[in-house]
């Protein structure tokens, strides 16, 4: 028997099938994210009406914050799960760094607590622009310990 030097040829691949198009999303998915979204906006104008609360109050928004988050992280995934759109896509992306960046500043806020409350104290008591002004420039030096701007 002679061997062939030559390699025999492959079988040719069978070719790609066609792109298929997400399908469109039924109405009970549609209304799903929809009230997914209600609730993530309810719960972040809940933290936005609530975040100017005095200690110990500001543990309200800071606890909206968490959920909103969760909840937006949640909608986002439905959103782009059932391809429901570049609009909602980007609203949702929004308020969700939105909230992100605010309950980041909560947190320290609350994580801050003695210049927090102190701060709080100090600006009740104000009664002019240069005593809030300096209630301020306290609290963003950390009382004291940055150098003043």
């Amino acid at each position: 028997k002679k061997r062939s030097l030559t390699p025999t040829p492959k079988p040719p691949r069978p070719p790609f099938p066609p792109a298929t198009r997400k399908p469109e999303p039924t109405e009970a998915q549609s209304k799903e994210a929809r009230s997914y979204m209600w609730v993530f906006i309810a719960l972040l104008l809940g933290m936005l009406l609530s975040s100017d609360l005095m200690l110990p109050w500001k543990l309200l928004p800071l606890v909206l914050g968490v959920a909103a988050v969760v909840v937006g992280v949640m909608t986002l995934v439905k959103v782009v799960r059932y391809g429901l759109g570049a609009f909602m896509r980007i609203v949702v992306s929004m308020g969700l760094a939105a909230t992100a960046f605010m309950t980041l500043g909560l947190a320290a806020q609350v994580a801050l607590w003695p210049l927090t409350a102190k701060y709080e104290t100090c600006m009740q008591s104000a009664l002019t622009v240069q005593a809030t002004e300096t209630c301020t420039k306290d609290y963003l030096t950390f009382g004291g310990m940055l150098p003043q701007p």
